[in-house]
This record gives structure tokens, C-alpha cells and sequence, in this order.
């Protein structure tokens, strides 16, 4: 494939949520319903953004229909396609009276206008509907000069062919789509043609949009699209062409409710399970406000929610998306609710099958202080970004690790004095924040509790000369300057998860890392989770043996009742040269992990035999598989995720995790503003019920989803009158208040 692009991160809404590929829809005639993310995870605006309704009078642009999925999508960590560029119809009543050269200059003006409006698009359908059948094509492009406007047509496109290339110099990063309808089966050679043709001229086209409308046919019976028929012409696209397939405008026009599932039955888990097929938007789904009119017979019959209530496709398909075979690809536990990750250790190249296995990567060593800034102010991102880079092009978690670890900061550190080490810390997570705004989980400090006889687990306050303890406030048993520590993270990542992780050495009984999160937690601690490093779980003098599973799963209950805060395994490892010990550690602790509605995540620690490639040796390496071939304990884990899928208790962890603000701050005062994107993968919980008496904190967004800052308030209504009123907001317009605990958005309109 010449030019193939993937998407970046994953949507957190969504029947789709965590799949690797996204199930989208549309705005529903210019609005989006409240519950459109309990459904979709990506989001096209039907008509919002063609060019004939922005641009209805010349060099005049009106986005709100665009802005409004536009911004749904940022707000929601969902997918936003631009549909579309390009396109023979919906264009300006004023473009039909241009010359050539007035058409070129318009075409262009328009394109420059999206990209400055809409510099970061994800997805774009650039060229819409420009297969020629005869002597028409697809849409009404012979109605203006724009063909001949951008180069013309020979036979071979080539006016779709300039607007690829306009594209791509505007958008280097997106991925540019051709999108047609009737390729599916009236005029699939055709569409494949034109494809053709325009790559052989290196257009630098990244995937193929296919409409399916024609879902149902008419003749000798109404009957839903043969499923040979769609799998041949899937497969054809993708083999003639090269390129993934988005299936763009999938909808089953029908007031029967059985039929319109059955072909959802029928169709959705080939386009869900074919592996080139990279994701799905339907094209409606509140009956009465979507496109199609049933031959009459009722207008919008392709919705899915009629009268407030869920038609049996949809009923259907959130069965259908509890199914790991609807969410290709990510793991052995792809489709669960927690992950099952592992590490990449120093200097190990990343194995080609890693993603097969695993849907979360650990760096072991390589994003902490003292690899990344050797030599002060001199940052060296290189083995971090490898990882990050992994996770982001194969769609898997990131866990940055970590921003404080006695054992892991730079040796120039110690022969500073306190203000110089505070002045260093704060520019460590300045540097990270800036090279990672978006980062999604952040183990923040590691092994700062205290044993019996009053030593830090990782060497905090053992080492002469080391002074982050006095820098961040010190520690009066109150553990303060781990309470710092997350403040200042929370103030760089507001919407990340932010992790504590420390050493058990006791068989998650008498947690220490616990009694440090109670005294954090009083100090107003915005720690979001724990990360407990469960590498301790084999013991005996004499035979070893894996600590009791009973033994585990109360000190995980005690460790949960004590903090309220979900749990991360961390780094979970059996390492032995002993496969039936190892084996039979993992068959005992596993389940436990992965069903514990306490716990929201995994993290093995290990995955290739490798001596060599970490501070491993032969007898104590926790490696999975060995000279190619899976040891015992990797053959039990991929049988468990098999076998024990499907069974509800396992594997869902639906508490959420909420995402702890700082303090509350005055209700009229904004915090400075953070120069961090809004594409975060955190989830944050939307359980929990404010009464209008609570303070609560909001974030304070323009139309573009640029965080401007924080204000507390008493409800949505008395915030809106801040936001009004407030000295820190300049300009007139529409402005976003999203509740920091909840997830809720809504919009005010501030006039200056």
C-alpha cells in the first residue's frame, strides 16, 4: 500500500468503545441527539459541511453545522470525518456563473478556508460521488467549470487527482478518502476504475469510502443484500486497489422492524470482522429524520430509535458489540472493558506480534528522568517515543512511566540544593507535558510509602545529597511531597488518569502504598487510580509456591475499601525458569486480576524470553515465549480469554474512572490557561448524581475545544453567568462549560 494511514487513538463513547474500529452516525438534521455517544464513537455532519451550505454567498462562511459535529467529536474522544471537500452537488448557487479561472481561485479559497477552520482533520472525504457512468457522472459536476477548473477529465480524473494533491499539501497527516455510492454492487468495476486511475498519477489517496446504500433489493422479493455478494465485492475493492475500505453511509431503509434486523444480523459483523474494512458510519438513526422515505410510505423509515424507543437493529447490535469478534484485532483481550497489557523492555525491539497478544505497552525504563535527561536540560525522547509511537500506530493503550522514581532520576540531580531541585522537577514535568499533552495514563510517583522502620520502598530520603522531598514540601508523615507531585501533573494533564504505583511486598495485606493514598487523598491529591506492582506473588523458604489466591483477592478488597479508587496491575511477572510454577501462578492470580470488579487494567511484565534484554538472567526471567515458541503460562492465558469471554462477570470493568480535579478554586477566578489538546483517552464517570447545591467544577472551552481554563460554580445555570460576566473572556461568541466530573457539555453565547 503506497500511502496507508491509520487512525490515532481510540473514542471512549460509543457501542464501539475500545473496538478496533469505530461504529459512527450522523447529525440528525442539523442536531445531536443527548444520547448519541451511549451509540456512536465517530461522527460525520450529514450536510453541515459541504461547501453549499457553509459558503452560500461568496467569501461569507457559516460553520455552525460543521463546528457542531466538529467539536461533538473533540468534547467526546470520538472520530469526526469531513464529508466532503469535493463534490458534483450541494454546491454554491453562485459557483454555476464563474469562468475557469474565478471557479480555480474559489475551489481554492474555499479548501484554504476549511483548512484554517479545521487545521487538524482526522478523516476527509475529499472527492464525493466522481465515477463517471456513460456520460454522467455520479453527481452534477458538469453543472460548474470546477473539472475543468482543476485540470479536467481525459478518461482518467484527473481534475480528482489535483484536489488529492491539494489536499494532501494542506492536511499531511489525515487520511484522504474517495467516497462513492453503488460500489457495492451496481458499478463496482467502475469505482475501482477511477481508483485505479488516479493512483497510477500518485494521487495520494489513503482509503476507499463505499456508501452501501444498496443494503435491501426489490424484484422477485424485498430481501436484504446477499452476504456472498457483499463479501466479493469488499474483497475486490480491497485487493484491485490497495487501499482499506470505510464503509461511509450504511442504512437499512424499512418500517419492519425484522427485517431491517435482519439485515443488520447479516451485514454489520462482516463489515465489523473483515480486517480491511476500517471502520462504519451509518447514516441515521431517529426514525423520521433520516434521508430515506420508504417509497412514500414514511419519511426517515432508516432510523434506528422510534418514538423515544430502540428499534430491533439497534437492541441487536449492542448484543452484537459483546461480542470480542466485533472488536478485531487488539489482544488477547480486545473487547473487554480492562485491558491486558505487557512491556517493552530497554533496548528490546518491539515484537512484530505484540499487538496479538497485548492491547496496553509499558515502557520499561525509557520514558523516565534519568534515560530522557542525562545531562541537564539536554532531553532525549527517542526510546519513549518508540513505544508511544507503537501504541499509537496499532490503536493499544500507553502508560507513561514515570515522572518521579528515586532509583530512576538523573545522577546531576543529587548535587543540587533544594530550590535548584525544585527548579529542575518543575521543568521535568514542563518538558514531558509538552512533548506528551495528551497523554492518557501517567504513573506519577513510584515507591514513595514507607516500611516499619520508616524507609522508602524506593529510596526516597536514603540518598545523601537528593532533595525532592524538602523541594515538594517535605514529609511530616503526611507524605506531602507526593501530594506535590500529582497537583503540579494534574495541572499539565487535566484530563489524564493519574497513577500512583508502588511495590507490594506483602500479598496485597497490609498495603503500604494504600495507607500513603488515605493521607494523599486528605490533602486534596487529585489521584485518579492505584498501580500495585504485583511482582511479589511467589514465595516459600522452602518449596515455591504462588502466593494463596483467597489471600489476594481480601487483600485486594481491603486495599479498594481503604482508597475507593479502581486498581492497576502494574507489573505483574512470574519470573522462573520453572514453566509448571509459572503456569501455575498465572492460572490462579489471572482470573482474579481480570474478573475483580476492582481492578481496571493489567500489566504483565515480560513477554520474549530475552536474557540480555533487561536485568534479566535465565532463572529469574518471566518471559512468555522462548526461542518462538509459547511456554505453558502463555498457552493457559490465550485458552482463558477464549473459553472465559463471554461470561458476563468476566473481564468488565464498568465503575469508570473518575478523573479528580484539583481543589476548587473561586468561583469567578480561571485557572492559567494549559496549552494541551482535548484528544486524552481518560474516561470520566457520569454515575454519580450533583444536586444544584454542590460546587463543581468546569472546564471552560472555545468553539475549537481549546481548554481556556477553570471556574466552579453552583450548576450549570449559575456558571453560565460567570462565564458572562467574567473580565477573562474577550471576545463575543459561543463558548463551551463542560462539568470536569461528569462529562456533561453545554453551551453559552457570551456577547461583548
Amino acid at each position: 500500500m503506497e500511502y496507508q494511514k491509520s487512525l490515532r487513538h481510540f473514542a471512549d463513547v460509543g457501542l464501539a468503545d475500545g473496538a478496533a474500529k469505530f461504529l459512527g452516525n450522523t447529525t440528525t438534521f442539523g442536531e445531536i441527539p443527548d444520547d448519541y455517544g451511549t451509540y456512536w464513537n465517530q461522527i460525520t455532519a450529514e450536510n453541515g459541511c459541504v461547501w453549499g451550505y457553509v459558503e452560500k454567498t461568496r467569501g461569507e462562511y457559516d460553520w455552525t453545522g460543521c463546528d457542531l459535529a466538529y467539536n461533538w467529536a473533540k468534547k467526546n474522544h470520538a472520530h469526526f470525518t469531513f464529508h466532503t471537500l469535493l463534490w458534483g452537488s450541494q454546491n454554491p448557487q453562485w459557483l454555476r456563473e464563474l469562468d475557469v479561472d474565478e471557479t480555480k481561485k474559489a475551489w481554492t479559497d474555499w479548501i484554504d478556508a476549511v483548512k484554517e477552520r479545521y487545521p487538524d482533520l482526522e478523516m476527509i472525504e475529499v472527492v464525493n460521488e466522481a465515477v463517471k457512468s456513460g456520460n454522467n457522472y455520479h453527481s452534477s459536476f458538469s453543472s460548474n467549470k470546477l473539472i475543468e477548473a482543476l485540470g479536467g477529465d481525459s478518461g482518467n480524473y484527473e481534475f480528482v487527482v489535483t484536489a488529492f494533491k491539494m489536499a494532501r499539501e494542506r492536511w499531511p497527516e489525515a487520511i484522504l478518502i474517495y467516497n462513492d455510492y453503488n460500489t457495492i454492487q451496481w458499478q463496482k468495476v467502475e469505482g475501482i476504475d477511477l481508483l485505479k486511475k488516479i493512483k497510477a498519477q500518485e494521487a495520494p489517496v489513503d482509503a476507499y469510502g463505499m456508501q452501501f446504500h444498496e443494503t435491501t433489493a426489490q424484484g422477485t422479493g424485498y430481501y436484504c443484500l446477499n452476504t456472498s455478494l457483499l463479501k466479493r465485492s469488499l474483497y475486490e475493492a480491497h485487493e484491485q486497489t490497495g487501499l482499506p475500505i470505510y464503509i461511509t453511509q450504511y442504512d437499512v431503509g424499512s418500517t419492519d422492524d425484522e427485517f431491517q434486523k435482519k439485515c443488520y444480523q447479516e451485514h454489520l459483523p462482516i463489515l465489523m470482522e473483515t480486517d480491511y474494512v476500517a471502520g462504519i458510519t451509518l447514516w441515521g438513526y431517529i426514525y423520521g429524520k433520516t434521508w430515506l422515505s420508504c417509497n412514500g410510505l414514511e419519511q426517515g423509515c432508516s432510523g434506528l430509535i422510534k418514538d423515544d424507543i430502540e428499534r430491533a437493529a439497534l437492541t441487536w447490535l449492542k448484543e452484537y458489540f459483546k461480542n470480542p469478534d466485533a472488536r478485531y484485532g487488539r489482544g488477547l483481550a480486545d473487547g473487554a472493558t480492562k485491558y491486558l497489557g505487557n512491556m517493552i523492555a530497554d533496548k528490546q525491539e518491539i515484537p512484530e506480534d505484540f499487538q496479538t497478544y497485548w492491547n496496553q505497552v509499558s515502557p520499561e525504563n525509557a520514558c523516565t528522568w534519568r534515560v530522557v535527561e542525562k545531562e541537564r536540560g539536554n532531553f532525549d525522547w527517542s526510546e519513549c517515543d518508540r513505544v508511544d509511537h507503537w501504541a499509537q500506530t496499532n490503536k493499544a493503550k500507553f502508560t507513561f512511566r514515570n515522572l518521579l522514581w528515586e532509583p530512576r532520576t538523573p545522577n546531576w540531580l543529587y548535587s543540587l540544593d533544594t530550590a535548584e531541585t525544585k527548579k529542575a522537577i518543575e521543568a521535568w514535568f514542563d518538558e514531558v507535558a509538552k512533548h506528551y499533552p495528551t497523554l492518557d495514563m501517567i504513573e506519577v510517583v513510584k515507591g514513595a510509602s514507607r516500611n516499619s522502620q520508616g524507609r522508602y520502598l524506593s529510596g526516597f530520603g536514603s540518598n545523601i545529597g537528593l532533595k525532592i522531598i524538602e523541594a515538594l514540601g517535605g514529609d511530616n508523615d503526611d507524605y506531602k511531597f507526593v501530594a506535590t507531585a500529582f497537583k503540579m501533573a494534574r495541572k499539565r494533564w487535566p484530563y489524564a488518569k493519574l497513577i500512583y504505583n508502588d511495590i507490594d511486598y506483602y500479598g496485597l495485606k497490609n498495603n503500604l502504598g494504600a495507607d500513603l493514598i488515605q493521607k494523599i487523598q486528605k490533602q486534596g491529591a487529585p489521584v485518579d487510580a492505584y498501580g500495585i506492582v504485583a511482582s511479589s506473588l511467589v514465595q516459600g523458604s522452602g518449596p515455591v509456591q504462588c502466593v494463596n489466591a483467597e489471600r489476594i483477592q481480601s487483600g485486594i478488597q481491603e486495599i479498594y475499601d481503604k482508597i475507593k479508587l479502581p486498581l492497576f496491575i502494574t507489573e505483574y511477572s512470574v519470573g522462573t525458569d520453572n514453566d509448571s510454577l509459572q503456569k501455575a501462578c498465572y492460572s490462579e492470580h489471572i482470573p482474579l486480576f481480570m474478573e475483580s470488579e476492582y481492578i481496571a487494567g493489567v500489566n504483565l511484565w515480560g513477554y520474549l524470553y530475552e536474557v540480555g534484554a533487561s536485568v534479566w538472567v535465565d532463572e529469574s526471567n518471566p518471559g512468555l515465549i522462548k526461542d518462538g515458541v509459547d511456554r505453558p503460562a502463555m498457552t493457559w492465558l490465550k485458552e482463558y480469554f477464549s473459553e472465559h469471554f463471554y461470561d458476563a462477570k468476566n473481564m468488565w470493568y464498568d465503575k469508570g474512572i473518575p478523573i479528580h480535579p484539583l481543589d476548587s478554586l473561586d468561583s469567578a477566578a480561571f485557572e492559567q490557561t494549559i496549552a494541551i489538546g482535548d484528544k486524552n483517552n481518560g474516561k470520566i464517570s457520569g454515575k454519580l448524581h450533583f444536586e444544584q447545591n454542590t460546587l463543581q467544577n468546569y472546564d471552560v472551552l472555545d468553539l475549537h475545544g481549546v481548554r481556556l481554563g477553570r471556574l466552579s460554580a453552583y450548576g450549570f445555570d449559575a456558571a453560565k453567568e460567570i462565564l458572562k460576566t467574567s473580565n477573562e473572556v474577550k471576545n463575543s461568541g459561543v463558548y463551551f462549560l463542560r462539568n470536569r466530573t461528569t462529562g456533561k457539555i453545554q453551551s453559552v453565547r457570551v456577547a461583548r
